[in-house]
């Protein structure tokens, strides 16, 4: 059986891809995500199911659970909170790992307050504490991009049988890079702060600071693309099956918004249309929904496809039409669109039915290390 090596990237976006060559260099698909930031799109992608975004969970059975059973070795290298096994991430892995120390759930220590998380969600509030507490992002408690892929290629080289690797990479996050890199944290904080109804003023992020942003966000593209071109050629596989995939994308100033936060439930297009890569695989279309990442890869290999799987085996099917469901504390935006047409139904109450069971959508308990990971990337809580 042929190896099967994923590669998923914080943020791209699919109008931005030509600034990652060796990706672009493929057959590029116009994704859509199912969800509107990293953890519903991933949970998603790895579930292919949309009750997985309503969730923000890997529900089983998981594409790599599938592709165990299958007989492969499964490696899964994901360094982020947003992918902490208190979510089902490593459901289903040999090995993995996202880096994050004292990671997962703990309901004995710590827990985040009702009361806290109930003022969060008026916006007013939010708007107080980003005052006092701006909302800047650093990755520096993350491990180096490359020393991800460093392991991922040795630990895949080390692997027994077929073997499924998974691979996220993080610099393509905001604020883009780390140290100098970085974009600076008074215009991250401008920019992060931007769009939506201003309570107590707002500032403006200039043409000039727009272009700096843009211009460190086309340079981490590029330090991405080429991790992933090492990454593809210097495992030891003959002839792997290759997939490219962003969770979401960022906005740059579309109706007044930059990059993307779970809080404001976006799903305008530079957010959820994100590029796909499908090497190794006669897929039909040019468009697809991440839904449809899983089945495509498990068809490919000849692995048998779930009953509760809901994307598509690109290899004989197109997808025409795509949900994304954009949840954060038990309410939901919801996009259908069929590439020409796009329906949009803001802040619902949503649950979704599966046989005798209906799931609303949920908020995440999570320990106050995760919580902490998480803003530290710049997002208000865990949603």
């Amino acid at each position: 059986m042929r190896d099967v090596v994923l590669v998923t990237a914080d943020s791209v976006r699919r109008d931005f891809v030509d600034a990652m060559p060796f990706v672009d260099s493929h057959e590029v698909l116009t994704g859509v995500t199912a969800g509107h930031y990293t953890r519903p799109s991933l949970a998603a992608l790895q579930s292919s199911r949309l009750r997985a975004s309503v969730q923000s969970r890997v529900l089983g059975p998981s594409l790599a659970e599938v592709l165990g059973e299958a007989g492969y070795t499964t490696i899964g290298l994901v360094p982020t909170a947003q992918a902490d096994p208190t979510f089902g991430f490593d459901a289903g892995f040999d090995h993995y790992d996202n880096y994050m120390s004292g990671g997962g759930d703990n309901p004995a220590r710590n827990r985040r307050s009702g009361l806290r998380e109930f003022l969060g969600s008026f916006d007013v509030v939010r708007q107080v504490y980003r005052r006092v507490y701006p909302m800047e992002a650093n990755m520096a408690d993350l491990p180096d991009d490359g020393a991800v892929v460093d392991e991922a290629v040795e630990r895949f080289d080390d692997a027994d049988g077929p073997t499924f690797l998974w691979v996220h990479q993080m610099e393509s996050h905001r604020p883009y890079g780390t140290g100098d890199r970085a974009i600076p944290g008074e215009i991250d904080r401008k920019a992060e702060a931007s769009g939506g109804r201003h309570w107590f003023g707002s500032s403006t992020v200039t043409d000039e600071e727009r272009e700096l942003i843009l211009d460190h966000y086309r340079d981490a593209l590029e330090r991405v693309d080429g991790r992933v071109r090492r990454l593809v050629e210097s495992v030891e596989s003959a002839d792997p099956v290759f997939a490219f995939a962003a969770d979401h994308g960022d906005e740059f100033g579309e109706e007044g918004y930059y990059y993307h936060q779970g809080y404001r439930r976006r799903v305008a297009d530079p957010i959820i249309r994100v590029p796909v890569v499908l090497k190794g695989v006669d897929t039909v279309g040019e468009r697809c929904s991440l839904l449809d990442v899983a089945p495509t890869l498990a068809g490919a290999v000849g692995a048998d496809l779930p009953d509760e799987w809901d994307g598509n085996d690109l290899a004989a099917t197109t997808t025409d039409q795509t949900l994304t469901v954009a949840p954060w504390h038990e309410k939901a935006t919801v996009a259908w669109q069929d590439f020409e047409r796009k329906v949009v139904a803001r802040d619902a109450d949503v649950s979704m039915t599966e046989g005798d069971q209906t799931v609303a959508v949920a908020r995440a308990d999570v320990s106050e290390d995760v919580e902490a990971q998480l803003q530290n990337l710049g997002y208000s809580d865990a949603g």
